[in-house]
């Protein structure tokens, strides 16, 4: 845990913005795990990029990377950069569409989608790859935000959003529900002794909190799992916090603690047997509140035809 006084400098720091050659070497380092692909991408050499995060981890007096010698993966986010990487990654997608938009016009047959950037790479990204086979002659872009935005500033025809269904100036049509329960490996489960029901208390077991919108009422957390299942949970709960679910997901992964998994987004990692859900999944699981929806700005995107399509075709592809 940091300490005040550390905070204090350490914010004052940021305020500055300095080392950014640093910050965007660890950002890309970071996406490609490696830093060779990092130096592909930024086009200079591998030890650039490894001097430029070391001096931004020495301006920080935070180790960033994990350096394996040997393995798959040598290079490896430590918990601090997972709960930092999430914002810096979109902060440098924002500056790279800001300066697309000094240049570009936007096509007809373009079509412009938000979402968060979990719903956006744990299960809408390989959907829209499906939907581009079928329909070359239309493009595809994908905005990603954690933020609600606005979609006529930004030109967005068409968003994937999870929530309760109402958001001012929007149309939403219901896209599909999720279940919500507890993941982990099995390698962890066996650790904790984690069978076919939750233990009678969860103390010493490590728990991964996804608050990535921690104000609203119903988003899947443990205390509303514990409410709906009836299992116990400590009166305090401690554990990592990060506001991003697919970087709680890398966590569980990895074996570092027990995630609440949200159905449509960890089929991969199910099905691959990398997560599991420790417990007797039809008794400890529970039917999310947030759902997600279809969203478009109004009425008026029913007479697109190359909307129609898109969302048409999603909706299919759920139904199936």
């Amino acid at each position: 845990m940091m300490d005040a006084s550390k905070k204090r400098s350490f914010r004052g720091k940021v305020n500055r913005i300095a080392y950014l050659n640093g910050i965007r070497a660890f950002e890309a380092a970071a996406r490609h795990h490696s830093f060779a692909g990092a130096a592909q991408e930024l086009n200079v050499t591998p030890a650039a990029v490894g001097q430029q995060v070391r001096q931004l981890e020495d301006w920080l007096d935070i180790r960033l990377f994990n350096r394996a010698t040997s393995g798959s993966t040598r290079l490896t986010l430590t918990e601090e950069a997972l709960r930092a990487f999430p914002d810096i990654h979109r902060g440098f997608d924002l500056i790279t569409r800001g300066l697309s938009n000094l240049f570009d016009e936007p096509e007809e047959n373009t079509i412009t989608i938000s979402a968060s950037p979990s719903i956006a790479s744990k299960w809408l990204l390989s959907r829209i790859n499906a939907f581009q086979l079928e329909k070359e002659d239309c493009d595809i872009q994908v905005e990603t935000d954690v933020a609600l935005v606005d979609y006529a500033e930004r030109g967005i025809d068409i968003g994937v959003r999870y929530g309760l269904g109402q958001w001012d100036g929007l149309c939403a049509q219901l896209l599909m529900f999720e279940d919500i329960f507890p993941v982990c490996t099995p390698e962890f489960a066996k650790k904790y002794g984690l069978e076919r029901s939750p233990p009678d208390e969860f103390e010493g077991i490590p728990l991964l909190h996804d608050y990535s919108v921690p104000a609203s009422s119903g988003y899947p957390s443990w205390q509303e799992w514990s409410d709906n299942v009836g299992a116990p949970l400590p009166a305090k709960l401690h554990g990592l916090k990060i506001n991003d679910f697919a970087s709680v997901i890398e966590l569980a992964r990895r074996g570092n603690g027990l995630a609440l998994g949200r159905s449509r987004l960890i089929e991969d990692e199910l099905a691959s047997g990398e997560l599991i859900c420790p417990f007797d999944r039809d008794s400890y699981q529970f039917r999310s509140r947030f759902c997600y929806f279809l969203v478009w700005k109004n009425e008026e995107g029913d007479n697109d035809r190359k909307f129609r399509s898109f969302r048409d075709w999603l909706l299919s592809s759920v139904s199936e």
